[in-house]
């Protein structure tokens, strides 16, 4: 991490009176106290991190990992190369004075192997920011190890990653004797951009971050600098996602460690390694191309989305899961196509599969958001620019009038502001009952402009009114304008989707009968606020079972025997119908269920 303030720091570079003691800990393995690369011009080498909040590792657990004599970690890339931070090394070329410390968690266990180094090699074009990886060759291979493979592509960027080092367990901290090991959460680039600070010059396709961000507490820190964030994969092999690089502070809230993305790195990695003794072979010798996050809307045809594959044999057989319904991949071109049909988030993971034998695949993962479909009368778009003064608010509205019911749960905000420091802003939306959603809050630092599409469960609200983007500029020297805005409330009623059937139908004595209603003039699923208005004649009503049955059979039970002796049923039921396609035949079933009393079906409205 950067030395922004007196703890900030590149995870590698400690003080030299911390480094000696770290010395003298392991036996003085020919470290070297001012070892650290050339900072370039925003970062500072410092030789790194420890893990923060860590518990120790077991022996034997993460056999690749080692300990390098600069005081910076390291992994085995082959068994002659090691994969460490750039900024742990100080160019490229012969260098015999690293040691190399391997298979011990204790750094003076007598039984750890030790290996020194005859030459490095720094990311060529390396000068401070970004491209943070280095390889150093060993003179002699440590055989008989397993080897940490690189990620070769961002499946596995989510969750927890492992952090793994002898860096300092606190902020200033001495560097460990003993290997610590912790988990830390995935954070994404727009949050930890949103940190401030040199985090607002994160190098998105380079660098990559995680750690607990309300609450701070683990982290890697001081003397961590080259080690591997790792994570298991499917096949639950440990699998390198990163490089411990930098941060401000260690395990502070809101200021997340900074690694370096080693799948961006994976191709430049391999053919520098080629030049200085050999290229790992990737975990499953197939790259996928990942076409980023993807968004659609229920009803409307998707522009078809295509993927790529490398590595291996060709053709290539390609498959999916989490696909939204209404959606398919091609087995033979990888392109998915189709209608989506019900609203949601899900998670597409695509693999392609060679035609070698054995087989070998790749996948590549990513989310796909289905927005519910637009509905007359239900969005609107405010165009007329409305300044953003120094420390005012400004509000610009869009009347609804023409959205029966309320709004929807996948409501959507499409904002479009010009301003040249939108950390300033404060944007919320406003609803017409006044209650307030907050889609922006003074994130994203010195950044200009947010153009961006906010999606927010509006379900509680009455769909039509006046709605107000309200944005507050909470700092000087930077103004603005609200540029255009668009308002999508995904609820109401498409026309089509509803319709009653005032046809008087008969209930004997201890009979069943049915009352449908045909719909087809529908898109996508029923929502889960869809109403089944009743009207019943009949002198017993705690005689009645009466039910919603959809078009696929499924059965939804409106009222079971209850009211004794009450007359007639006059009640629109609420029911959660979200699962259901609205087209198709509904039933409005009867059931009288004893003797002695009779009615009739007088009339019932079905609105999906």
């Amino acid at each position: 991490m950067t030395f922004t303030t007196p703890t900030g720091r590149l995870r590698h570079a400690l003080l030299a009176t911390v480094l000696a003691c770290a010395v003298a800990l392991v036996g003085g393995f020919g470290a070297t106290a001012g070892h650290a690369a050339d900072p370039g011009a925003a970062r500072t080498a410092d030789p790194g991190p420890t893990v923060v909040g860590g518990t120790q590792a077991a022996q034997g657990e993460f056999p690749w990992i080692v300990r390098l004599s600069m005081g910076c970690g390291g992994a085995l890339y082959t068994p002659t190369l090691i994969l460490t931070a750039a900024h742990c090394v100080s160019g490229t070329g012969a260098n015999t004075s690293i040691t190399v410390t391997q298979g011990v968690v204790d750094l003076q266990d007598p039984a750890r192997v030790t290996r020194t180094s005859d030459y490095v090699l720094q990311a060529p074009g390396y000068n401070g920011t970004g491209k943070d990886w280095a390889l150093i060759r060993m003179s002699q291979p440590i055989n008989g190890v397993p080897l940490l493979k690189l990620a070769t592509d961002q499946s596995l960027h989510n969750g927890s990653f492992q952090l793994i080092g002898w860096g300092a367990a606190s902020e200033g901290g001495s560097q460990q004797r003993y290997l610590l090991k912790a988990t830390a959460p995935y954070i994404t680039d727009t949050q930890c951009k949103s940190a401030g600070g040199s985090y607002a010059n994160l190098v998105v396709d380079e660098e990559i971050c995680a750690g607990d961000w309300t609450n701070g507490g683990v982290d890697t820190c001081q003397g961590d600098s080259g080690g591997p964030m790792t994570k298991r994969d499917a096949a639950n092999e440990w699998i390198q996602i990163g490089i411990v690089s930098w941060g401000e502070g260690c395990a502070r809230p809101g200021k997340p460690g900074v690694y370096t993305e080693v799948q961006h790195f994976a191709t430049d990695i391999c053919t520098n390694a080629a030049t200085i003794g050999g290229c790992q072979t990737p975990p499953s010798g197939i790259s996928v191309t990942n076409p980023g996050a993807q968004t659609s809307t229920v009803g409307s045809a998707v522009t078809p989305v295509g993927h790529t594959a490398s590595g291996g044999t060709a053709p290539y057989a390609w498959s999916a899961t989490g696909l939204p319904a209404g959606l398919s991949i091609s087995s033979s071109t990888g392109q998915i196509t189709g209608t989506p049909t019900t609203a949601g988030t899900s998670t597409v993971t695509v693999t392609a599969t060679d035609s070698s034998s054995p087989a070998k695949s790749g996948s590549a993962s990513y989310s796909w958001t289905v927005n519910p479909p637009t509905v007359p009368g239900c969005s609107g778009t405010n165009g007329t620019d409305f300044t953003i003064n120094d420390n005012a608010t400004v509000d610009s509205p869009i009347a609804i009038s023409d959205c029966p019911g309320n709004a929807g749960a996948g409501a959507t905000v499409e904002v479009h502001i010009v301003h040249t420091y939108i950390g300033d802003l404060l944007v919320q939306l406003v609803a017409p009952d006044g209650s307030l959603y907050t889609l922006h809050n003074r994130a994203g630092g010195s950044a200009d402009d947010i153009n961006q599409t906010y999606t927010v469960n509006l379900s509680s609200e009455v769909a039509n009114g006046t709605w107000n983007l309200r944005v507050n500029d909470n700092a000087n020297a930077d103004t603005g304008r609200i540029d255009t805005w668009t308002l999508n409330l995904g609820g109401g009623t498409p026309a089509g989707c509803t319709g009653t059937n005032a046809t008087d139908v008969a209930i004997p004595d201890n009979s069943t009968v049915n009352s449908t209603i045909a719909l087809t003039g529908c898109t996508g699923n029923a929502s889960a606020t869809s109403t089944a208005e009743v009207h019943i004649l009949h002198t017993y009503i705690g005689d009645l079972v009466v039910t919603l049955v959809a078009p696929d059979g499924s059965t939804y039970v409106l009222h079971n025997r209850a009211g004794g002796s009450a007359d007639n049923i006059n009640q629109t039921y609420t029911v959660n119908l979200s699962t259901e396609v609205r087209n198709g035949t509904w039933t409005l079933r009867v059931q009288d269920a004893a003797t002695a009393d009779t009615g009739t079906i007088d009339t019932w409205t079905l609105t999906l």
